[in-house]
């Protein structure tokens, strides 16, 4: 092999290598193809009955906070469901949460201890 061959040769690796180390990396940080879906902790669904809290007033749509998460949520009366009141979901529409307001006389969803 002449000199120059060498010089070609050991380019040619170099190469070779940034390019494998840029697709293991690539791999590496790929997300999953649902993983934009759902919230901080990947819950797809949340059980019926679960209690939460109204973040936003629901006037009938907007935030709350149920299973550790904060969800798109509707009142499914269609009424308004104020801010910081307690909420209870009764049904799931993909990603947005159907709630219901806690009756005034129920239990808390989150007694103070």
């Amino acid at each position: 092999m002449t000199g120059e061959q060498v010089i070609v040769l050991a380019i040619v690796v170099v190469v070779v290598i940034l390019v494998a180390v840029g697709i293991g990396r690539g791999a590496t940080r790929r997300r999953g193809a649902n993983e934009d879906s759902f919230g901080a902790g990947g819950v797809p669904h949340v059980a019926i009955g679960t209690s939460g809290v109204a973040k936003t007033a629901l006037v009938p749509e907007g935030v709350v906070l149920a299973a550790g998460e904060q969800w798109t949520a509707t009142s499914t009366a269609g009424t308004r469901i104020e801010q910081g009141r307690p909420i209870r979901v009764v049904g799931q529409d993909g990603l947005t949460l159907l709630v219901e307001a806690v009756p005034s006389g129920a239990p808390s969803p989150h007694p103070e201890s």
